[in-house]
């Protein structure tokens, strides 16, 4: 348990780690440099292994994929007959079909509005592919089969997927690609481009230095939210287990510091913190899952939906904040429909 514990460096707990001895092909990459180890470059050449968080990807992804052939037989779909055709069998697909409503009609309906239904089934795939590789990382699987089969070589089996910048980074890419897709595709590309100069191109060749500046910052805005959306899920999920291998490497040290009766008598008060831990990074795994696709929701809107609020401003039924504060305009029963 030592090794899985990271009792001495609980980084070892937290980075990738090769599930087998030999590389499954080579590549040579003289031209980067004979030795760049966080490349898997080793003598001019780059060796491709299956690590473990490359293994947790593919397993969240299938994951996502049978779950939700699963769940979309059980929901109910208006056909057949009385009212169970209306009714999403079982608490399981109930509960993901709960989500997936939140996540529709809380998160991208209010920002994507009429393209919502459009491009929901990208939305809810980013969502609950992040949520499964959170929650699976909790999971410490290579705790298990070590205990089950005595091998050690089993220890870094799991981990959180979501804690490696090479995921994660393939994320953000996606999210800058969807940006690009869906604001060209809905505002044309002239439309798009122009949308990052603030000033216009028509202002005069005076403010042609500002406009081309501002120009060139908004495309850094841009590239640096998809940065920072990287960073911030990957940081968020390697802190979590930074920080849990920290807390119970505590016992071996206080072991070869006092002994075995100080490390029984430090293993109770670390354990209670680290169940206390886990349940929070139980709730992180949630909370990054839906900050990141919010986060790209509104990217996206930002390009994609600029028009809304000039249609609202010439909307003649649209109520003005004051007329929202004035019960006889709230009430006025010539915005009531034909029904009431």
């Amino acid at each position: 348990m030592r090794m899985f514990l990271a009792a001495h460096s609980p980084l070892e707990h937290a980075v990738p780690h090769a599930l087998h001895s030999e590389p499954l092909f080579r590549l040579p990459a003289s031209f980067i440099g004979e030795d760049v180890p966080a490349l898997g470059i080793r003598d001019g050449y780059y060796e491709f292994f299956i690590t473990n968080h490359l293994m947790m990807s593919a397993v969240a992804g299938l994951l996502v994929i049978l779950t939700f052939a699963w769940v979309g037989r059980r929901v109910g779909t208006g056909t057949g007959k009385g009212l169970e055709r209306f009714q999403t069998k079982g608490r399981i697909s109930q509960l993901f079909e709960t989500m997936c409503a939140f996540i529709r009609d809380e998160v991208a309906a209010p920002n994507l509005h009429g393209l919502t239904d459009k491009y929901i089934y990208y939305i809810w795939s980013i969502f609950f592919f992040i949520l499964f590789a959170n929650v699976l990382g909790v999971i410490p699987f290579g705790a298990m089969l070590q205990l089950i089969t005595g091998d050690t070589h089993y220890s870094h089996w799991g981990g959180s997927a979501t804690g490696n910048l090479s995921l994660t980074g393939v994320m953000a890419v996606l999210s800058f690609i969807a940006i690009l897709y869906i604001g060209i595709k809905e505002t044309g590309a002239k439309a798009f481009f122009n949308h990052f100069n603030p000033l216009g191109w028509d202002q005069g060749v005076a403010m042609l230095p500002i406009s081309l500046l501002l120009y060139v910052l908004e495309w850094l805005s841009l590239l640096v939210k998809c940065f920072v959306l990287a960073m911030r899920l990957f940081g968020t999920m390697m802190a979590g287990h930074l920080v849990l291998a920290a807390f119970i490497g505590l016992i071996f040290t206080a072991k070869e510091a006092i002994g075995d009766g100080g490390a029984w008598a430090v293993s109770i008060p670390v354990m209670l913190v680290a169940t206390a831990l886990t349940l929070l990074e139980l709730f992180v795994c949630f909370l990054q899952a839906f900050i990141f696709t919010f986060l790209t929701v509104l990217f996206i809107a930002a390009t994609a939906v600029h028009e809304h609020d000039d249609e609202l401003d010439h909307d003649p039924d649209a109520l003005t904040d004051a007329a929202q504060m004035d019960p006889d305009k709230i009430f006025d029963p010539g915005r009531l429909g034909p029904a009431v």
